[in-house]
């Protein structure tokens, strides 16, 4: 985790790895229920039962220790995506993965994907520049890359950028991560499929792997 070890001090890494998960955990929770500009400094440290003055010892700043926990979720993300999208599988069968890291991870780590959804209310511009590069860049590299090396096998349609094939697949994605996260988008994913549906994550799999690859797959010669 290098881009971790730039925000924060070196004393950071002298704790067990015990306490740090604990602090990163706590600072997860407290940004995701009450966003960047309402969390209270004091309230993590309490929480991960040390005082301000240790916490100040491990990080510069609420701004380090926020754009921490976003790089720490980053890392989550990075693992799960390269142990997919680079194997030897079909398309199909990367998608089906996906979806299926997405439901797991999606309720696994439900605080980190709900800290995702306050970005948006994050005011400021130059932290919201570096978190969206933080989160985005590695989806983003991946997916596309993904989408022009089916394009050269010939297995989907050329006639979309790889680039914006990548874009909707990964929006398609997030929803999906907050249907299984946030409270609201709970309530939005059982209006439209019925209050059953998150026990039919294979359903929901199918579903999902055909809507993509219908949009992705070349029309047959006639």
């Amino acid at each position: 985790m290098q881009e971790n070890r730039k925000l924060t001090k070196p004393t950071f890494d002298n704790l067990s790895e015990e306490k740090r998960h604990l602090i990163i955990r706590t600072a997860t929770s407290e940004f995701a229920r009450n966003g960047f500009e309402n969390t209270n400094i004091n309230t993590i440290a309490e929480k991960a039962g040390i005082s301000v003055g240790s916490l100040y010892k491990y990080f510069e700043s609420k701004q380090d220790l926020f754009l921490f926990t976003i790089a720490h979720g980053t890392d989550v993300l990075k693992d799960v995506l390269s142990s997919i999208v680079p194997a030897a599988l079909t398309l199909e069968e990367k998608l089906n993965a996906l979806v299926e890291a997405i439901q797991t991870t999606s309720r696994e780590q439900k605080e980190l994907i709900r800290l995702y959804s306050e970005l948006t209310s994050v005011g400021n511009s130059e932290l919201v520049e570096r978190l969206s590069y933080e989160i985005e860049a590695v989806s983003a590299t991946m997916y596309t890359a993904l989408m022009r090396e089916e394009q050269k096998k010939g297995t989907i349609r050329g006639d979309i950028e790889a680039p914006m094939a990548a874009f909707l697949m990964d929006n398609l994605f997030i929803s999906l991560q907050f249907s299984y996260a946030s409270e609201y988008y709970r309530q939005r994913f059982g209006i439209y499929l019925g209050a059953t549906i998150e026990e039919r994550d294979r359903f929901v799999r199918e579903q999902v792997v055909a809507f993509i690859m219908n949009a992705l797959r070349r029309e047959e010669e006639p």
